[in-house]
């Protein structure tokens, strides 16, 4: 891998081969890289992002999944803070019904 200095003083021919070499790959992703796809579409991957609160410390975390079933939501968890280990369950102040009830009050 070249230094962004370096890519500065390439021609415009060169800055091009570059790029060539540089997005060669065809997969999703990789650490330094974006990728091409197979040159006709564009590829998109998908995650759902759960936040959690700790029940005893407080403190919060996140956890992305690309899992497309809610099995895992009946098992327990492990505050990477504290190490309290517990059952996980939704947070009951994000019910949808709820919410909309206080918005449209």
């Amino acid at each position: 891998m070249i230094s962004f200095e370096e890519v500065k003083k390439l021609s415009k021919e060169e800055y091009i081969e570059y790029l060539k070499d540089k997005y060669e790959v065809n997969t999703v992703t990789e650490n330094d890289r974006i990728t091409t796809g197979d040159g006709n579409n564009h590829h998109y991957t998908w995650e759902r992002i759960y936040h959690f609160s700790c029940g005893n410390c407080r403190n919060w975390w996140s956890y992305a999944t690309t899992e497309d079933s809610y099995k895992w939501k009946s098992r327990k968890m492990t505050c990477p803070h504290c190490g309290h280990y517990t059952n996980i369950q939704p947070n009951p102040d994000m019910n949808m019904e709820n919410n909309n009830e206080k918005i449209m009050a």
